[in-house]
């Protein structure tokens, strides 16, 4: 999991990072007074940020899109403020992660 809160955390990510295009573009949509975004990777199973603490396949999702070979999903902590989760549509995906994302984008 790797969080990023503003655009000095791209470098976080080696530029050939297949999400690297992805989360720079989300980025410039979330001003940092309103949220930020995190990437899930291989294995991340729980979910320990300050505001949300739970499993990933728990979150409470407000809604999801797919955004290249990823889904894009939101959780609203409250009316303002928001964390937007960009999630692999890989193999290794939970099954009931994978069920609750594709019913909130069909």
């Amino acid at each position: 999991m790797i969080t990023f809160k503003s655009s000095a955390d791209l470098d976080k990510l080696p530029h050939r990072h297949p999400a690297l295009p992805h989360v720079t573009e989300l980025l410039k949509q979330i001003g940092p007074e309103c949220g930020y975004l995190v990437l899930i990777e291989i294995g991340d199973i729980d979910i320990d940020l300050p505001e949300l603490q739970c499993r990933l396949a728990d979150i409470p999702w407000e809604g999801a899109t797919r955004y290249g070979p990823y889904f894009h999903a939101i959780h609203l902590t409250n009316n303002q403020f928001g964390i937007g989760f960009l999630i692999p549509d890989a193999p290794w995906l939970d099954r009931e992660l994978r069920a609750a994302l594709e019913e909130l984008v069909s």
